[in-house]
């Protein structure tokens, strides 16, 4: 499965074929309060994207979401753990989710177009919260 030309991670296709993360009511919560790189991290996953359509629609919005205005997007790096630049080029990040704030979760495609990354929006900057999509299912007990 391809959005924008970038292959999606094979265990997100799987996740979005056999309905792993879609939920009546509720968020899918974390095992503990860290993510991938021992971060403390204070979310949950509110809504996954199960077709293109929903995949591509909230792509596409990220580009009206975040603007550069002078304080978003001024290239400086943030000084919390985990922190990327602004991205100011959405075209190799696909949002495949929201946290239960609407905060978007995001494959980024920069560094690998064999492994993206998942970044999430933490209020006020962008910051990596795992190294793949498999590790990033491991951070949520899909149990419940």
């Amino acid at each position: 499965m391809k959005i924008r030309n970038l292959n999606l991670p094979q265990e997100m296709i799987t996740a979005i074929q056999t309905g792993l993360l879609q939920r009546d009511v509720g968020s899918w919560r974390l095992k503990s309060d860290c993510d991938s790189y021992g971060q403390l991290l204070e979310t949950e996953l509110g809504e996954f994207f199960d077709s293109d359509n929903s995949i591509i629609n909230a792509t596409n919005q990220l580009s009206s979401d975040f603007v550069i205005d002078g304080v978003y997007g001024d290239g400086t790096l943030p000084d919390y753990p985990c922190a990327i630049k602004d991205i100011t080029d959405f075209t190799h990040i696909i949002c495949f989710g929201l946290a239960g704030d609407g905060s978007p979760f995001c494959l980024d495609y920069r560094s690998s177009f064999d492994e993206p990354s998942v970044i999430w929006w933490d209020d006020i900057y962008w910051r990596k919260v795992a190294p793949n999509f498999k590790e990033f299912l491991a951070l949520f007990d899909t149990n419940c």
